[in-house]
Formats: structure tokens, C-alpha cells, sequence
């Protein structure tokens, strides 16, 4: 008899309220995903989201700080979920890869149709692009969970307690909302994560490493002859910096530089290496139009959830480095799946919502491997020569099984697990090319 009281209790009712924090990608997915489920089983819910930044302005005020890649099987995955992504959201087509290292570049197509990615504004745009035919990614999502049935509020809680087992939100000391379930669906780069350390649970606000993201601008016609469909790839013996990835966007260029020891001088210092300058134009001007220091996820929170409360995206487990907007699809549609279809105490989130969560905890210790692998390369150069020498080779061979390629270009796009990813570098195959690009590599240095 107790199971089923304690069932009850945490069981979503007809009228029941869930408030979500933060109105990014996962918050808005989570949105989307409850308010179908509920109708599904003909249950009444009222979702709201509470998100004061604005993602239609033009600039800061409106940006999410993040690279915007987004992969051509999360698009799939959406359209069949019935959420289509426009022209004006969806910013360039991107099939190919050139990577550069101080030892030469290398052109990496992609390996097949269905691994192609596209590049996304996660914001209103760089300062001075309000009024182009464009929409951002966050605002459209963000439209379609309101569409959904979601009611957005653009107060910023501030404080959260329980009132007879229940969550009492806060906005400026002023109550503004009881709630049979909260969703902390922010970044790493807000503050409301110390709100929810402050519930004493055992949440911890995620680890994080700073990037360095910045929009260069161009005219757009140099952006296409210069950069067409490729993300330009930096793999360079830097200390403190793990890649640099310059991604076309129409008039703009972003450049996100992912590493250990980022700071004010990255951009400038970063643009200014001989192998960076050479991919920009040298006649035509360019400039950094913006730039920000914002903080990235490397360290799942161990405990994301307790009774009534639940922690998904960036603000719990997402993926290292990349794919963060498919981690917020997979992490939010879990949360609204346990949510509605279980219930919403601790248990019910932790038969259902962590081994969701774990798996993609999991999956990052093959990330940090895979990382730590491409580090030794790009930091030895006679290992860099050889990467470069096997991937020239199999991109010559249309018949060639393209091993290393394959694993090069899913390291950097979404469309692949690390495991999976791993299970490609112990292939046979893929280390007699690569003694036999060290080899070559070595007789050309005696010679």
C-alpha cells in the first residue's frame, strides 16, 4: 500500500504545474516532449518557462555563446519528431573538413550524406544582423515549445524553496509560482545553478573549461569563395589549446577555440599564426565583429535529481566538446519522458532519467581517450605527418575504407558516439596505414 500512495504522490495530476528553468535548447525540448506526452495519455499540464534573455536581439543581449553546429541526423531525428527546421534558422550545408597543422593540411569530405552538419545562430546574430532573413535557433525552439502549449515568462528566478513537499519559486523576493516539478535546464554560464546547489540535495554545479568564441566579418561572397562548405580545422601544438574550428556563417566566420588555458588574448594571439592567417583572406578586410569567453560542461553533476526537482542539459550531463544541441534533444526528452509517463520523485528519476544520463557520462571517458590520443599527434610532429600522409591517402582511394577520416571527422560533428568512434581506432587496418605513414614520414626527414 505504501508503494502505491508514494506512487500517487509523485504522479503528474490533471492541473499539475511544471516550471522550467531556462529557455534554451533543452528547456524548450523538455517543454515540447511533456506537453505531447501529457496529451498523449489525455492529461492536462501547465509547462512554464522562465528565460529573460531575449533570442531575437542582435548582439549579446541575445546570444547563447556557443559554436552552432548541428548534425544532419539531429535534423532527421527533429523532422520525424515533427519539429522542421527552416531555411532562415539552418545558416550553411556543411560536407567536408580541411584540416591544418603546422606540418600541412589535409581535405576531409564527409563520409557519407547522412553525416553532414549544418551550422546555426544560437542568438539573434552578431551586433548589426537584426532585420536579415534569419532566425535563431534557441528563438525558433523556444517558439515551437510555446506553440506546444508552454507559457514563457521573462522573470529570472532567483530563489527556490519547498513549501509542504512541493517547490516555491522566487523572482526578486516576490513568490511567483508553485510547482509540482521544476527543471533546471540552464548553461554553465548562468547563475542559477547556485539556486539549486543552495537545496542541499547534492547537486554541484558542473566542471567547465573556458572557450574562446568570436565572429569574423566579411563580405559574404569571400566567405563562400573562401570557405564554401568546409569548416576550417586547426590542430596545432599550442599548450592549453585542444583544436580551433573556424565555421562559415553567410557574412560571418565563427571561430571557436576549445582548450585548458583560454583567455582574453586567445582570438588575437590565435589569428595571427602563420597556418590561420593562410586561410583567411589577405586582400579582402575582415574583423572581429564580437567575442566572448564563455564556459563549457566537462564534468556531469553526480546528483541531478532529487524528489520533484531535475537537472538535464548543460546543467547535468551533456556531450564533451560537442554535439550539445543533440545531448539537449536526448537529455530533455528523457527528463519529459520519466516526468510524465513515471512520476516525479527521486526514484521515479532514478530508474529512468540516470541510466540516460550515465550513458552519456559514459560515453565522455571515451571522448577524454580519443582527446588525449589527438593531443600526442598534434603536439609530435613526426605522429602529425603521419595523421596527415594516411588521410591523404584515403581520401585519394574512393575504394578506401577511410578508417582515420571517418574517425577525424566524428570526433568534431555530433553524428557519432565516442565509443563508436573508439571502436574504429583499434581497427587493424587504420594502424598498419599509420606505421606506414610514420615510416614514409621518417625517411623523409633523413632524406
Amino acid at each position: 500500500m505504501k508503494r502505491s500512495l508514494d506512487s500517487d504522490q509523485y504522479t503528474l495530476q490533471d492541473g499539475a504545474n511544471i516550471a522550467v528553468v531556462g529557455g534554451g535548447p533543452t528547456g524548450s525540448f523538455f517543454s515540447i516532449f511533456a506537453l505531447k506526452m501529457a496529451k498523449m495519455i489525455g492529461r492536462e499540464i501547465t509547462v512554464t518557462i522562465f528565460e529573460p534573455k531575449d533570442f531575437t536581439k542582435d548582439g549579446p543581449g541575445g546570444c547563447n555563446r556557443c559554436g552552432g553546429i548541428i548534425s544532419e541526423l539531429l535534423v532527421q531525428t527533429l523532422a520525424v519528431e515533427g519539429i522542421n527546421l527552416p531555411d532562415t534558422v539552418v545558416r550553411k550545408g556543411i560536407n567536408s573538413y580541411r584540416l591544418h597543422t603546422n606540418q600541412g593540411s589535409v581535405f576531409i569530405a564527409t563520409p557519407s550524406l547522412e553525416k553532414t552538419i549544418a551550422t546555426v545562430y544560437r542568438g539573434g546574430g552578431p551586433k548589426g544582423t537584426l532585420g536579415q532573413d534569419m532566425e535563431s535557433f534557441d528563438h525558433f525552439l523556444l517558439n515551437q515549445a510555446i506553440h506546444e502549449g508552454a507559457v514563457h515568462k521573462t522573470f529570472r528566478v532567483d530563489r527556490i524553496d519547498f513549501r509542504n513537499g512541493r517547490p516555491l519559486l522566487f523572482s526578486k523576493n516576490v513568490e511567483i509560482m508553485q510547482a509540482d516539478l521544476v527543471v533546471g535546464a540552464f548553461g554553465v554560464n548562468s547563475s542559477s545553478g547556485k539556486i539549486f546547489e543552495g537545496l542541499g540535495f547534492g547537486y554541484r554545479e558542473p566542471s567547465n573549461v573556458t572557450a574562446a568564441i568570436a565572429e569574423i566579418s566579411m563580405d559574404e561572397d569571400v566567405v563562400v569563395g573562401r570557405f564554401g562548405n568546409s569548416i576550417q580545422l586547426f590542430l596545432l601544438p599550442d599548450k592549453g589549446i585542444k583544436f580551433g574550428a573556424m565555421i562559415p556563417k553567410g557574412p560571418y566566420v565563427t571561430l571557436c577555440i576549445l582548450g585548458t588555458d583560454v583567455g582574453a588574448r586567445t582570438v588575437d594571439d590565435f589569428v595571427s599564426k602563420p597556418v590561420v592567417r593562410a586561410v583567411l583572406p589577405e586582400s579582402v578586410p575582415y574583423r572581429i565583429a564580437c567575442r566572448c569567453l564563455p564556459k563549457m560542461n566537462v564534468g556531469a553533476p553526480k546528483k541531478p535529481f532529487t524528489n520533484r526537482v531535475v537537472l538535464c542539459g548543460d546543467a547535468g550531463s551533456t556531450r564533451l566538446f560537442k554535439d550539445g544541441l543533440g545531448a539537449a534533444y536526448i537529455m530533455g526528452k528523457a527528463a519529459a519522458k520519466t516526468a510524465v509517463f513515471e512520476g516525479v520523485g527521486a526514484h521515479n528519476f532514478k530508474r529512468n532519467y540516470l541510466p540516460v544520463y550515465n550513458g552519456i557520462v559514459f560515453d565522455n571517458y571515451f571522448g577524454r581517450f580519443l582527446y588525449f590520443v589527438i593531443d600526442r599527434y598534434r603536439k609530435t610532429t613526426i605522429l602529425t605527418k603521419a595523421m596527415l600522409k594516411v588521410v591523404e591517402k584515403e581520401q585519394r582511394d574512393p575504394k578506401n575504407g577511410k578508417i582515420l577520416s571517418s574517425i577525424l571527422w566524428d570526433m568534431f560533428t555530433g553524428n557519432e558516439r565516442y565509443k563508436n568512434v573508439f571502436l574504429k581506432s583499434v581497427k587493424i587496418k587504420m594502424h598498419i596505414d599509420m606505421w606506414e605513414g610514420l615510416i614514409k614520414s621518417l625517411i623523409g626527414e633523413n632524406r
